[in-house]
């Protein structure tokens, strides 16, 4: 088996193949080394397996952790607008959904994994899987990268194989985070990078589901709905985004929760974090409470939940008439003014406490990582190692959730690749 390369990418996920794509196309003999049983694991599990790979609206702005500065020498060196020619070369189809959204037309994730690899495939360049690089060590003409042959993670019986040293002119590291490590996320890279002399921050969860101190969560569990969600902490500071939540039975989750995860994980370091969820905000306060006083006049003899039905979804109703002191049952015209004022209140205002997120297994990016001071923002090179090159997660740079974070991975995969195979 060759052990020689001119290019040996860690990691097959969306940054690690977009780097041995330009890489093989530039004309180097390239080797992908992957954990997995397969590449692209995480990518098929992104926008619900539809994979919203990219964004219409991508900016500088719409990122964390990394100066503006260099991430407008990176988009300098890449614009957003060659992510969707790179896919198209490929074969990609896309379309543009909601908030500047893309997705393969097909809204299959595969797909999008497919054209990656069948590229790769075609292009002559090397994938082998249930590999787990162990070390890179620097030596006289490149790197040894020491690699091991391990079993997919369902079978916790067999043995890891041997080991072997590989050697090569260039390194890509693209080894990701540590979200998802039910499928392959790993704190590797980071630990590699350590060991090559980069600075590397701790990396904690972000795009995260929330969890509320509230019981009443438990019986709205599974509940989609439009809503515009506010947090306030202790100090005064506010957040505030609007989208869909979905309720679970520890709190909330959805891209309005999501988006709001990273200032809930810094402030909730600070003291509590209130929350407020508008649960119809398309309408205003005072007309909400004359269509709720109109609606008690017509349901007056009729239980309370006929008043609600139609409304909204009955699980919510159920929950904001409780904490309003309506009874559910009991005739409409017998709940006092007063309380079904707070009812409409309730609807505009949900009220909650933030507790805390949940860990690397639910969050989609991790924030923190190697110090970009290190890398060059136009070619993803190593300030510190010459012929090493850092992409994608392991990166302190993480996005705006609706397809920020692949756009990233991409360009960041792309721009390395072209650089290592020079």
């Amino acid at each position: 088996m060759e052990n020689n390369f001119d290019v040996i990418v860690v990691g097959g996920g969306a940054s690690g193949l977009a780097a041995a794509v330009e890489a093989r196309r530039a004309g180097a003999s390239v080797l992908v080394l992957e954990k997995n049983h397969m590449p692209g694991r995480k990518i098929l599990s992104t926008g619900a397996g539809k994979c919203n790979f990219s964004n219409r609206k991508v900016g500088p702005a719409n990122y964390h952790g990394a100066p503006a500065a260099f991430l407008k020498k990176t988009f300098t060196a890449l614009p957003p607008k060659k992510i969707t020619a790179f896919f198209e070369e490929l074969g990609l189809l896309w379309t543009e959904g909601e908030d500047g959204k893309l997705f393969p037309r097909s809204m299959k994730a595969q797909d999008v994994v497919a054209v990656l690899v069948n590229e790769l495939a075609s292009g002559g360049a090397q994938l082998r899987a249930l590999t787990e690089v162990l070390s890179v060590r620097p030596a006289a003409d490149g790197f040894e990268v020491e690699a091991q042959k391990v079993p997919p993670q369902w079978d916790k019986k067999s043995a890891r194989g041997e080991k072997t040293v590989l050697r090569c002119s260039k390194v890509v590291l693209a080894a990701g985070g540590p979200c998802y490590p039910q499928i392959g996320g790993t704190a590797r890279g980071a630990e590699l990078l350590r060991g090559l002399g980069h600075d590397v921050s701790p990396q904690r969860p972000v795009i995260v589901p929330l969890k509320v101190r509230e019981d009443f969560v438990k019986e709205m569990d599974g509940v989609r709905l439009e809503a515009a969600l506010r947090l306030s902490s202790q100090s005064g500071d506010s957040w505030e985004a609007r989208g869909e939540i979905l309720f679970t039975d520890y709190g909330l989750s959805g891209p309005a929760a999501l988006d709001l995860s990273r200032a809930a994980a810094e402030a909730l370091a600070e003291g509590p974090l209130q929350a407020e969820a508008d649960l119809l905000p398309d309408m205003e306060a005072d007309e909400l409470q004359a269509l709720l006083a109109a609606r008690a006049e017509r349901f007056a003899e009729r239980p309370f939940s006929h008043f609600a039905a139609g409304l909204h979804n009955e699980k919510v109703m159920k929950v904001c008439a409780g904490l309003a002191g309506i009874n559910w049952q009991a005739l409409t015209g017998q709940a006092e003014q007063e309380a079904l004022y707070s009812f409409g209140l309730t609807l505009k205002a949900l009220p909650m406490e933030v507790t805390g997120t949940l860990g690397f297994a639910e969050a989609m990016v991790s924030a923190g990582g190697c110090d970009t001071a290190g890398v060059d923002p136009a070619t993803f090179a190593s300030r510190k190692v010459k012929g090493l090159y850092i992409t994608g997660e392991l990166l302190d740079v993480d996005g705006d959730s609706g397809g920020y974070n692949l756009h990233f991975a991409w360009t960041s995969g792309i721009l390395a690749g072209r650089a290592a195979a020079r």
